[in-house]
C-alpha cells in the first residue's frame, strides 16, 4: 500500500485511543466467550486500516509509536479495522466497516484477503445513513438484538456524528459505543463572548441533538454602559463544559456512561478530543463500563 493511500497519522495520541480499543475489545470478548451471543464489530469511520507515520514530525512527538508499528514498514501503524480482526481469544463473529471515501473503502478490501477466516462486511456510505439502517435491520436477519451484541467505534475527523445516530445505537440496548468527541472542532465554532452564528448554531443542534446547549455552554452577564442602559453580553463556559455537555446527553439516553472521558492533546497541550464510552444493554452495562472507565483512566 502505498503512504497516499492510507490514513494520515492524527496525533501523538493515535496509539493511547487505539491501545485502549483494543484492550477493550479484548475484555469484552472474553467477558462474552462462554455466551451464545453473535457478536458484531462496527467501525463506523473505517478509513484504510492503515495509519501512515512516516512524517519525522509525527515519529519526533510521540516515542509511543516506535513500538507501535509494523515490523516490517517502519512507517505503518495498524489501526482500528486491523486490531478489532486480530483479536482472536474469543474472534467477533461479524465486522461492519463503514468508510464513505471510495479510495479508502477499496483499500479496505485488502483485509478480506488478509484475513480469510473473518466475517468482513465493507460498506461505502455515510455513517448517519447507515447505522440507523444497520441497527433496525439486525432484528430482521435472523438474529434479533436479544441474541446480539455489538461494539460500534465512531472516530470522526470533525462534527461528522449525529445525534440521531448516536439515538438510534442507544435504542438497541445491546451495543457498546466509543465515540471519539471533536473538542477542538467544536471550540472553534463556539465563541466565547458571543453565541454562535446560525451555520455553526445548525452544526450544534445536529451534534447536541437540540439547542439545549445554548443555556448550558452559555451564561449571560449584563453591565452598565455609560448611557445608562444595559449591556448584555453571552459569555461560553470552558471546554469541561463542552465536553460535560456531551457525556450528559449520552447518560440521558444509554443505560450507563463511563464517567470519565480521556482528553486527547496536541503538540501544544491543546485539547483535540476527548474518547468517551457508552453501553446500552441493561444487564451487561455495569461490567462494560467497568472495564471502559478503567482503561481510559489508567491510559
Amino acid at each position: 500500500m502505498t503512504t497516499s493511500a492510507m490514513n494520515e497519522f492524527g496525533g501523538p495520541w493515535t496509539k493511547q485511543k487505539l491501545e485502549i480499543l483494543t484492550e477493550y475489545l479484548s475484555g469484552y470478548t472474553t467477558v462474552l466467550k462462554n455466551q451464545k451471543f453473535q457478536l458484531t464489530y462496527v467501525d463506523a469511520f473505517a478509513g484504510t486500516g492503515y495509519i501512515n507515520v512516516n512524517s519525522p514530525d509525527a515519529r519526533q512527538s510521540s516515542p509511543l509509536l516506535q513500538d507501535a508499528v509494523d515490523d516490517d514498514a517502519a512507517s505503518v501503524l495498524k489501526g482500528s479495522t486491523q486490531r478489532a480482526l486480530a483479536v482472536d481469544n474469543r474472534p467477533f463473529d461479524h465486522f461492519v466497516f463503514v468508510e464513505q471515501n471510495p479510495a479508502y473503502a477499496g483499500e479496505l478490501h485488502r483485509l478480506q484477503a488478509e484475513f480469510p477466516n473473518r466475517d468482513i462486511r465493507i460498506e461505502r456510505a455515510d455513517a448517519n445513513e447507515f447505522l440507523p439502517q444497520w441497527c433496525e435491520s439486525q432484528n430482521r436477519r435472523g438474529v434479533p438484538w436479544p441474541y446480539h451484541r455489538a461494539v460500534i467505534f465512531l472516530d470522526p475527523f470533525a462534527t461528522e456524528v449525529d445525534w440521531q445516530t448516536v439515538q438510534c445505537i442507544a435504542e438497541t440496548k445491546s451495543v457498546d459505543l466509543w465515540i471519539l468527541f471533536p473538542l477542538s472542532a467544536l471550540t472553534r465554532i463556539l465563541p466565547k463572548e458571543r453565541e454562535p452564528d446560525e451555520a455553526y448554531a445548525a452544526t450544534l443542534d445536529r451534534v447536541y441533538g437540540d439547542s439545549g446547549w445554548r443555556s448550558v455552554l452559555y451564561n449571560t452577564q449584563t453591565q452598565p454602559t455609560l448611557f445608562g442602559d444595559e449591556q448584555v453580553t453571552a459569555v461560553r463556559s470552558d471546554q469541561r463544559a463542552i465536553v460535560d455537555a456531551y457525556l450528559s446527553k449520552l447518560d440521558s439516553i444509554f443505560e450507563k456512561v463511563a464517567p470519565s472521558s480521556k482528553w486527547f492533546c496536541n503538540s501544544r497541550n491543546s485539547p483535540q478530543f476527548a474518547f468517551m464510552f457508552a453501553a446500552s444493554n441493561p444487564a451487561g452495562a455495569p461490567i462494560a463500563v467497568n472495564i471502559a472507565d478503567h482503561l481510559l483512566k489508567r491510559w
